[in-house]
């Protein structure tokens, strides 16, 4: 352990791993459109969600996570209706943009997630988004 005199070595390539998390909540409608941004230099970029309340839609509920509204550059469509944990296969297209983020992917604000209600859309449901990354220190 460093004393208050010391200092402490950084190691090249060093980093801090983080976990940002977003709450994710429907209303009765098909879509439910949010959005969340990471610090630039956000880097090794890893999606997960955990599904605390089933998701009441008739037939299913699905996230996609992309560039922008309604897109799904980053993760596919996947159902998140029952409750539980998914980890989210990255599409490899978008995988590129998910090593490192320089100022949000380019200039973008933010990454855009939709959850998409099929069957007759309900106001029940709730999960938490987790996005884990590394940032250099």
């Amino acid at each position: 352990m460093a004393t208050e005199g010391q200092g402490l070595t950084r190691l090249p390539g060093a980093t801090i791993r983080c976990t940002a998390i977003v709450p994710l909540a429907v209303t009765a409608v098909a879509n439910t459109d949010f959005n969340f941004q990471l610090p630039s230099g956000a880097r090794n970029i890893v999606f997960r969600t955990k599904t605390t309340t089933a998701f009441g839609a008739a037939t299913d509920a699905q996230l996609q996570l992309g560039k922008t509204v309604g897109g799904a550059e980053y993760v596919a469509a996947v159902s998140i209706k029952a409750q539980g944990e998914v980890a989210h296969a990255a599409v490899a297209a978008g995988m590129p943009d998910l090593e490192t983020v320089p100022g949000q992917l380019g200039g973008s604000t933010a990454f855009t997630g939709r959850i998409v209600q099929t069957g007759a859309a309900s106001a029940n449901g709730a999960a938490t988004l987790f996005v884990d990354y590394s940032i250099p220190v």
